[in-house]
């Protein structure tokens, strides 16, 4: 998967009219543009329309998830292999036991960080909308899927939907979701589940496409 975030840069000597270096400085907010050259490379990878997903949230909460540690863990090797190492899961009952299965993530070649609190799936994504801009996955998941991380952001990015699932079960929903940011605006506060209401209300909005994939197993 292309990523426009890889470690391996090139230095590069160019010129600029002052007209066209003005509107990419304008760009700059010092927090998801931090200078001249990230701006360049961001407009860049906008106007190719390279895949730059950062950050995925994987939900690991419920009583059962230490069953679910298999997926969890099948979705951090996905990640890696996708050039995705920014991953953050929220955890709830029985948190302790997967930080004690998964760690930082090292080895996993990624890095984890734990988000506790929130009422629900909705609720547990909702404490991180000001942290997350751009648009990122989520991995809702009971089992290890096989899915082709690319193919599912290239659906998301040629149709702009403000979410695509790929599951196997349109009846339950789970499985793994690209959502815009805007998706944060129809998450209530207190408790809700982002497979019920919040998608639901993305419905309504004509803002949710699926995407079907397989089992692991099949």
């Amino acid at each position: 998967m292309s990523n426009i975030h890889s470690s391996k840069r090139t230095r590069l000597t160019i010129s600029l009219g002052n007209n066209i270096l003005a509107m990419v400085d304008k760009t700059i907010d010092g927090v998801n543009v931090r200078n001249r050259s990230h701006a360049i490379e961001t407009l860049l990878a906008s106007a190719l329309d390279i895949v730059s997903i950062k950050t995925a949230i994987i939900l690991a909460g419920g009583k059962e998830i230490t069953k679910k540690i298999p997926a969890i863990e099948s979705a951090l090797d996905l990640l890696k292999k996708s050039g995705i190492f920014d991953v953050k899961i929220a955890v709830g009952f029985l948190g302790d036991k997967i930080k004690e299965n998964l760690g930082n993530g090292e080895k996993f070649g990624v890095n984890i960080e734990y988000i506790e609190g929130g009422q629900g799936t909705g609720g547990a994504l909702l404490l991180l909308k000001n942290q997350i801009k751009s648009k990122f996955l989520v991995f809702n998941l009971r089992e290890p899927i096989k899915c082709d991380l690319q193919n599912l952001i290239k659906f998301h990015n040629e149709h702009k939907p403000y979410a695509t699932i790929a599951t196997k079960s349109l009846k339950e929903n789970w499985g793994i979701y690209v959502l815009d940011p805007k998706v944060f605006t129809f998450i209530p506060k207190g408790f809700s589940m982002l497979e019920d209401e919040v998608f639901d209300k993305l419905i309504q909005e004509e803002g949710l496409l699926s995407y079907p994939i397989l089992t692991s197993s099949e």
